[in-house]
């Protein structure tokens, strides 16, 4: 199979597996869950709550939470995710990246482990340089796509994945936690919306970073 391919269909199981746990979780937990996006872009396919959208880099659940909409006063409170526990609030989004990696640690044991860890540091030092130690990183992960089963594959991708969205940056699992936990479990504080606003900016650095990355390595295999 080639790299590309493994690719995109590593991006697709992960998407399906983080999103689907996030909406059963949060079934669980007792909040109203408004939609459900595999995906981003143009929709293509809607079924009730549950849309799937062109590009799979990418998806998300949307709740119930007052932050966001304007309830009426006979729609109560208790089921959006603002108003929920604490520790509601701090485990739902960390929900989907929990079960990756419980799989993937379930796996590769100790050895993934190690790869999950050496996640965080190669996922910065990838993003200062992505014309260089970002192209060595990438070569590394295709020589390992090429010589291994998609099972191992997959699991080592869905790693580097989980180390990323656990990150302290607003848009990703890790941001949304910390947000919640800096509420220390109020519906909302006043503070709130400026902080998440400076925490996305070195997120959106580093994803850029990266899909330079992708794309120079990309032009590089083509023009071989």
């Amino acid at each position: 199979m080639p790299p590309a391919f493994q690719l995109l269909l590593c991006l697709l199981i992960f998407m399906l597996i983080h999103i689907s746990v996030m909406a059963a979780c949060a079934r669980l937990f007792g909040i109203t869950v408004r939609s459900v996006s595999y995906g981003v872009g143009p929709t293509l396919l809607s079924w009730g709550k549950v849309h799937v959208k062109l590009l799979p880099l990418a998806g998300n659940v949307v709740l119930k939470d007052t932050r966001e909409e304007t309830l009426y006063d006979d729609d109560p409170c208790l089921d959006a995710y603002n108003f929920q526990p604490l520790w509601k609030q701090v485990l739902l989004p960390l929900s989907g990246v929990a079960v990756l990696l419980a799989l993937s640690l379930g796996i590769m044991g100790a050895s993934g482990w190690d790869s999950f860890v050496a996640a965080f540091g190669q996922i910065f030092h990838g993003a200062l340089a992505p014309l260089s130690t970002a192209q060595e990183l990438l070569g590394e992960g295709e020589t390992f796509a090429r010589t291994h089963g998609f099972a191992l594959v997959f699991t080592l991708f869905s790693l580097k994945l989980c180390a990323f969205n656990l990150l302290p940056f607003a848009g990703l699992n890790g941001g949304q936690a910390l947000l919640a936990i800096a509420r220390g479990g109020k519906p909302y504080v006043t503070w709130e919306e400026t902080a998440a606003k400076w925490l996305l900016l070195p997120g959106l650095a580093v994803l850029l970073a990266w899909l330079v990355a992708f794309g120079w390595y990309g032009w590089k295999i083509m023009g071989a």
